[in-house]
């Protein structure tokens, strides 16, 4: 009976911790990183491929810096978003000069691209846990 008893007790323990989790998941690690990636319409422009965690740093129980690597493939290339951004003038002139300053900070950070292209990016995220799970640190401007 007191195995019985001891046995429950432990069970109930490992239950209770496996929620608690000290590190991200490899998943929530992506999903986060998907989501400042292909944050302001970036998503229309390039897609994450190939993402692999390559090391982790558990900083203390709230805080995780994730080492990833992934590929931006491009969707679109740069000849394809400015015929896009010429058409849109027409019907829209302001949201045509906001999306103008978007084609421009795309050119200035890839250079001249094409549907297609990937670029390999080798970066280090920091985040935190939150109530609602694991978010990136620069959310909180942390």
């Amino acid at each position: 009976m007191r195995s019985l008893i001891s046995l429950s007790i432990l069970l109930f323990a490992m239950l209770g911790l496996g929620g608690c989790q000290s590190v991200p998941t490899d998943a929530e690690i992506q999903i986060q990183v998907a989501k400042q990636v292909l944050s302001h319409n970036n998503e229309k422009i390039f897609s994450l491929e190939n993402f692999h965690k390559v090391n982790g740093l558990s900083v203390d129980k709230q805080t995780y810096i994730a080492e990833v690597e992934y590929d931006l493939v491009f969707r679109k290339g740069l000849e394809e978003l400015s015929a896009e951004l010429n058409r849109a003038s027409n019907d829209n002139p302001l949201a045509a000069f906001g999306s103008g300053m978007e084609l421009l900070t795309q050119l200035m950070k890839y250079g001249q691209f094409k549907a297609g292209d990937r670029i390999p990016h080798h970066e280090k995220f920091k985040l935190i846990k939150t109530e609602q799970g694991w978010r990136m640190a620069a959310d909180f401007n942390l």
